[in-house]
């Protein structure tokens, strides 16, 4: 894992290389291993590192290295391969060692191990077909000196950034759009459609920012840019997951087909010359791959939890029933709300963007934890919702679409199931919260003063899922709905501490294999996760696989917005704030006074409170112009 950053300019345009140095280094932290710096000038000869910023140059390429793979000088980037290709790169291609095979018996011949140069080797080999054969996460560009073209790639979901800002003559290339600041000539405004969005119903259009001229490359697609003219193409897919056909209806085939795949991806994912471990939270997802790495462990591993003790959203009875039955090495952190009021002007930089809950706050400490104990790469549970539609959202979306296609008998058989012996009645108790939920995101916590943005002109995120069908609405909960943000702000906690988090469940060959499993199959009597259940039925802890809760690495935030932090926000209230020119100001205090009133009975105030918050809070931190 790492960080890149890259300038472009045409003969006309000057870019002082100082600037390409501080877009570099202002992600140390992504990369406190090593460094390096090529500059090209328009006959793309390189130059020399160093040079003035009085020289004129076409093309740059930068690099911070967290050393994960071949520890050795052999990894620097940027990395060049038979005198024709360049690299910077971050990120991880765990089929490495196939593809290195491979190509050695194509006759390509490598001087390190890293997997750097495979990519090199595979992209001179087979062009951008190479990255259809990638198993991985990745952020890439590649420099082809004999065609004079930029090739960017960014993984199929999208877990490594890779963002796009140009001017007149320059484009510039980076992990975070913090980068964006050192260059001359930026200016940070904020984005009315994605601000809208957030401070309406809290989800994110993955292929916008916050920053209104800034761009994500979009997951699972490719450009090339002319270094001539800087003349981008139009983004080309690389991975096509609607052509899988849902065909497998029985229970246990699938859960059978799944643990085999979820176990190879995890041996894959464990490959590291470094220590490796295992944020542990207690759920479905993370259990199951720390008893799965537990199985593939000669010595104990490391885990990494969050508690919070006498609180109900408290883990750690299923924590400890996992640490039973595994060989590990244990770590805890309890987040504490005064070193969040501490820390919270650095964890929103640290994001770039404004974040959506105070439970992301818990992964920081996570990865926090990680780095204080030596362990620079860990392996997490995020996506297993999203590749068995597992949150309670996507089962009601799912027993919404048999109502609207008339299918009564089995809509009524959920929820008869769930009142019987084996069934999960928690199906009932979350109709009432299912609905404020549902009716809470569809209207604002205030005006909204965008005039773009008015009421009724758009369909916000809510109102296009409800209208797909099944198949499609698993889609767009992979690329749209909850994952982006979340694996976004992944990114942004473990590459703070200088940690690579890697994610198992979205092996594209695993989200594949649970495509093809029919929508009836993942869904039972009010569980969820069906064949992740049946798969790891003797190999999960019986707490585990009948758990009804579920939480994630959250934090009691209702109870710290009507506890500790309840000074905080009263204070904020009071004063002439940058937001007030977004939202209404007396609609907000009203917001508050609910969230205070409920003490914690609803999430939906203190959630809408939040954003609100953490969004002055980013346009005062950034500079943020209207």
């Amino acid at each position: 894992m790492c960080g890149i950053a890259v300038i472009l300019t045409d003969k006309n345009t000057h870019c002082p290389a100082s600037d390409l140095v501080k877009m570099r280094d202002r992600i140390e932290h992504r990369g406190p291993d090593d460094r390096g710096m090529v500059l090209f000038d328009h006959n793309t000869c390189p130059m020399e590192e160093g040079c003035s910023d009085e020289k004129k140059w076409a093309l740059g390429l930068a690099h911070r290295r967290l050393s994960i793979i071949d520890l050795s000088l052999a990894g620097h980037q940027p990395m060049s391969f038979q005198d024709r290709y360049w690299i910077v790169y971050n990120g991880e291609v765990y089929n490495y060692i196939e593809l290195r095979s491979r190509l050695l018996n194509l006759g390509h011949v490598f001087s390190s191990s890293t997997d750097t140069e495979v990519i090199l080797a595979s992209y001179a080999e087979w062009g951008t077909e190479c990255f259809s054969l990638f198993r991985g996460m990745w952020g890439m560009v590649i420099w082809d000196a004999a065609q004079k073209k930029l090739v960017l790639s960014r993984d199929r979901m999208g877990i490594k950034p890779l963002y796009i800002w140009k001017k007149p003559g320059m484009i510039a290339i980076g992990s975070e759009i913090k980068q964006f600041l050192h260059i001359r000539g930026f200016t940070a405004v904020c984005n009315p459609d994605a601000a809208s969005e957030y401070l309406n119903t809290g989800y994110e259009d993955p292929d916008i920012t916050f920053f209104s001229d800034v761009h994500p490359l979009p997951a699972g697609k490719f450009m090339t840019i002319d270094v001539d003219t800087l003349k981008q193409s139009q983004s080309m897919p690389f991975w096509y997951p609607e052509r899988v056909k849902p065909v497998i209806s029985d229970f246990q085939e699938a859960g059978d087909l799944f643990y085999q795949k979820l176990n190879e991806s995890i041996q894959i994912h464990l490959r590291s010359d470094v220590p490796v471990g295992c944020a542990l939270s207690g759920g479905l997802d993370s259990s199951s791959i720390a008893m799965i790495i537990n199985q593939h462990m000669d010595k104990p591993f490391f885990t990494f939890t969050s508690t919070f003790p006498n609180d109900p959203c408290d883990e750690r009875v299923y924590v400890d029933e996992v640490l039973r039955k595994i060989k590990a090495k244990p770590y805890f952190t309890t987040p504490d709300p005064k070193t969040f009021i501490g820390d919270l002007d650095h964890f929103l930089w640290i994001h770039d963007e404004p974040v959506g809950s105070i439970s992301v706050y818990a992964s920081f400490l996570i990865s926090k934890l990680a780095r204080e104990a030596g362990v620079p790469v860990t392996l997490n549970g995020q996506g297993g919702d999203e590749v068995f539609s597992g949150y309670w959202q996507t089962y009601f979306l799912h027993l919404w679409s048999l109502l609207r296609d008339k299918k009564i008998f089995h809509f009524v058989r959920h929820f008869a199931g769930a009142m019987l012996g084996d069934g999960n009645p928690d199906l009932w108790k979350q109709v009432p919260a299912m609905v404020r939920r549902f009716r809470s995101r569809r209207k604002a916590p205030g005006k909204i003063l965008f005039e773009s943005n008015l009421p009724g002109t758009r369909k916000n995120v809510l109102e296009k899922v409800m209208n797909l069908d099944s198949r499609s609405r698993r889609l767009y909960e992979l690329r749209n709905l909850f994952l982006p943000r979340l694996l976004k702000w992944d990114d942004r906690n473990s590459m703070a501490f200088s940690v690579e988090g890697r994610y198992p469940f979205l092996d594209h060959e695993l989200i594949e294999l649970c495509l093809s499993f029919l929508p009836e199959t993942l869904y039972s009597k009010g569980w969820t996760k069906q064949p992740l259940r049946s798969g790891l039925n003797n190999i999960l802890p019986e707490k585990i696989i009948h758990r009804r809760s579920k939480f994630g690495f959250e934090v009691p935030q209702d109870k710290w917005l009507h506890g500790p932090l309840k000074p905080v926000i009263g204070d904020w209230l009071k004063k002439d704030r940058p937001v007030w020119d977004y939202v209404n100001h007396t609609s907000i205090q009203k917001l508050a006074d609910e969230t205070w009133a409920l003490r914690g009975k609803q999430d939906e105030p203190g959630q809408a409170l939040f954003r609100v918050f953490a969004f002055d809070r980013w346009l005062e931190i950034f500079s943020i112009q209207a």
